[in-house]
């Protein structure tokens, strides 16, 4: 699955939750933590385990993508609602309720004895993902001191860059440990004991708290969106150029995030015959270098250069894929992963480099009072073009194994529809100014900014 960078919505709307001591702050921060990590780790390590999945209970290719499909569109489906349910409802309510669905849904996944049953119970898992997730930054803003705060924005940054890349490798390890003999479904059960543990200690730690709304201005609230035709999703927020063309940007990458992950690792380990091991290790390598790229991206990149570092890291995306494509025709099924290192570089490091500023460019230009709303429906694009992707493996890979092709040239196919993907999204980022959020007056026609620094357009 693809990479999820999300801005912090507690930034600009608080949760109000009465304080802790330190170590019921420290059994919270814990609670969410884990929380948050379960959603990161099971949404990546289910790929390793899907050549298993299909032979073990003969799950056919058509139905194959929508175990990690099905995830990620009721993810989308139900991540803004779930943010706003967490403001009305409680913060704590709503995390708990979410964590205890969570649980059984992976409960349900570890013992399905169907396809139809496992996709339905991954369907669940992402429906109470997107109850749980959201509440996580306000919890944390709540339970941490004033002077802790930064700390745990740190940590809670470190802990998605774990579970972002970590998941493979965890996904590896179970499959390769066979715990207790039960092979895949491992994967969905060690959800249960962590999940069962957060929710005794988030009854106990976690107190409740709602926005800093009263009743009054809650009804007050509703009533105006009403007025307004209250819809979820602000058609005016598409008048404002960089988040029209930002949110198209989303969609494309979540698009060829979804259909490459699926389709790679997939021809690892049925195609070429590698180990879940040997698969998530060449994952991780790819993940470090997509946070190594996106964390030099925000931070110093774009803020001097602008809309040039996401099309120069198309580039250097649609280079890894072009250079893939000649490796897996020349090599076939005798490829080797240091072949591929280089590649994996190019291919993570330029997703690292478009993705990253995505949030900042979508933000630019929304007024405050549409910031939060802004950035979910950011993130559920984002997702909803994963669930896409994930929709059209079967178009770009899987069909041409069902017809007999060989796996080296399934997986070409595939990269192919990735090339189109990212000529797409380089071409869309000229619509975007040279720097998206800062005034015209501050950009001169040679592509100096208002501090003297050059910059390339």
């Amino acid at each position: 699955m693809p990479m999820r960078f999300t801005s912090r919505s507690a930034a600009v709307e608080a949760a109000v939750l009465k304080p802790t001591a330190a170590g019921t702050h420290r059994s919270a921060m814990a609670v969410v933590m884990a929380a948050s990590l379960m959603d990161l780790v099971d949404l990546t390590m289910v790929n390793v385990a899907l050549p298993g999945i299909r032979t073990d209970i003969g799950v056919r290719y058509g139905l194959l993508p929508w175990i990690t499909g099905g995830y990620a569109l009721a993810f989308a489906v139900v991540l803004v609602p779930g943010t706003r349910l967490g403001g009305v409802h409680g913060r704590r309510r709503v995390f708990l309720v979410g964590l205890g669905a969570f649980t059984v849904a992976s409960a349900l996944g570890g013992l399905a004895p169907s396809p139809e049953t496992l996709v339905a119970a991954r369907v669940a898992q992402g429906a109470a993902a997107a109850l749980m997730v959201p509440q996580v930054p306000f919890i944390i803003d709540a339970v941490s001191p004033a002077d802790g705060q930064g700390r745990a924005v740190a940590l809670f940054g470190a802990v998605i860059g774990l579970g972002s890349v970590a998941g493979p490798l965890a996904g590896a390890a179970l499959l390769q440990s066979d715990l207790f003999g039960l092979g895949w479904r491992s994967v969905f059960l060690v959800n249960v004991p962590i999940g069962v543990v957060g929710l005794v200690l988030g009854r106990r730690c976690i107190t409740e708290g709602r926005d800093r709304l009263t009743t009054g201005s809650v009804r007050h609230e509703r009533a105006g969106s009403r007025r307004r035709g209250g819809p979820l999703v602000v058609a005016s927020l598409f008048t404002i150029r960089t988040y029209a063309v930002g949110v198209g940007v989303e969609l494309l990458y979540g698009a060829l995030g979804g259909i490459y992950f699926l389709a790679w690792c997939f021809h690892m380990q049925a195609g070429l015959g590698w180990s879940p091991l040997r698969a998530a290790w060449c994952m991780l390598l790819f993940g470090v270098a997509v946070a190594v790229f996106a964390g030099l991206s925000r931070d110093v990149l774009f803020p001097r250069y602008g809309r040039t570092v996401l099309q120069a890291g198309a580039l250097t995306q649609l280079t890894g894929v072009l250079v893939y494509g000649w490796q897996t025709q020349h090599y076939g099924t005798d490829i080797q992963p240091w072949q591929i290192l280089p590649t994996l570089v190019l291919l993570g490091g330029g997703m690292g480099l478009a993705v990253a500023p995505l949030s900042t460019v979508l933000l630019a230009e929304v007024p405050p009072k549409q910031l939060r709303l802004a950035a979910g429906l950011g993130n559920t694009t984002y997702q909803l073009g994963a669930a896409l992707g994930i929709g059209l493996v079967p178009v770009a890979f899987f069909g041409l194994l069902d017809a007999g092709r060989p796996a080296p040239v399934a997986f070409s196919h595939t990269l192919r529809w990735l090339a189109c993907l990212l000529v797409t999204a380089f071409l869309l980022t000229f619509a975007l100014p040279r720097f998206p959020g800062r005034s015209p007056s501050k950009q001169s026609r040679t592509g100096a900014v208002a501090d003297g620094t050059s910059t390339a357009v």
